[in-house]
């Protein structure tokens, strides 16, 4: 394939697409394996795409994304690019270039601020859960828990799995649509592999035993409780984050 040719997948009901700019050009990076399917709303389907992609490294900082390349790649018109590329710039993922143009912008710049605003939210979903958590949603934290345990750190795609669904058990127990959906979207900026990947076995063991004794708190509906521990847990694993760099530096 030339420079500045595109390849895709086959389309039929849906649509996998592969972006493979020039290496020679400055804006280049890849959007791979990625689906659209025809069932919703086409305009939210390449937002959900694009801001996953950036907040997973799949663009990098300060790399061009051009809008028909996008378009050409996941075989939809320009039209929902056009949309879904305003979104982000409204969510501070792109920023717009002087002369014309957008490029990505490096999420982790506001990491801390991020990181905070997550810690509020799913602090109060958890205070709220303590009061209106089931039987069933408890149960399912359990197995969370023993999936964890059984997964060790054999398997990175389903300890991603695993300690999403457990967070995301407590926000849906808090009973609150719209904390349900702030959460969700805050989630996303740590599920970076780069990030993830820098948990060993001692940091796996002790996050389980943080997320036993969360759920012992939302089982005994300790509001106060279980707010402070989930915050707490947060808390350590934002150290962690911050502290693996400065180790690597140190091992140079």
């Amino acid at each position: 394939m030339g420079p500045g040719e595109m390849s895709s997948g086959t389309i039929r009901s849906a649509a996998k697409v592969e972006l493979a700019a020039p290496a020679r050009r400055p804006g280049a990076t890849t959007l791979a394996r990625f689906v659209v399917t025809r069932g919703e709303r086409v305009a939210d389907q390449v937002y959900r795409t694009l801001r996953r992609a950036i907040i997973m490294g799949e663009f990098q900082p300060g790399i061009r994304l051009r809008e028909v390349e996008v378009a050409a790649a996941l075989k939809v018109s320009r039209t929902p690019v056009r949309e879904a590329i305003s979104r982000l710039i409204g969510a501070r993922l792109l920023r717009e270039l002087p002369m014309g143009g957008v490029e990505v912008v490096d999420a982790t710049a506001e990491l801390s601020e991020i990181y905070y605003i997550r810690e509020a939210l799913e602090s109060c979903a958890a205070r709220l859960a303590a009061l209106r958590i089931t039987e069933p949603q408890l149960a399912r934290l359990d197995g969370l828990i023993a999936a964890a345990e059984a997964a060790g750190t054999r398997s990175f795609d389903e300890r991603v799995r695993i300690n999403q669904e457990f967070h995301m058990t407590i926000a849906e127990a808090a009973a609150s649509p719209r904390l349900i959906e702030m959460i969700g979207g805050f989630r996303e900026f740590f599920m970076n592999a780069r990030w993830l990947s820098r948990y060993d076995r001692k940091g796996l063991s002790r996050a389980l035993r943080e997320h036993r004794g969360i759920v012992a708190a939302l089982r005994a509906g300790s509001s106060d409780r279980a707010e402070r521990l989930v915050r707490q847990h947060l808390k350590e694993a934002y150290a962690k984050l911050l502290a693996e760099p400065r180790k690597a530096r140190k091992r140079v």
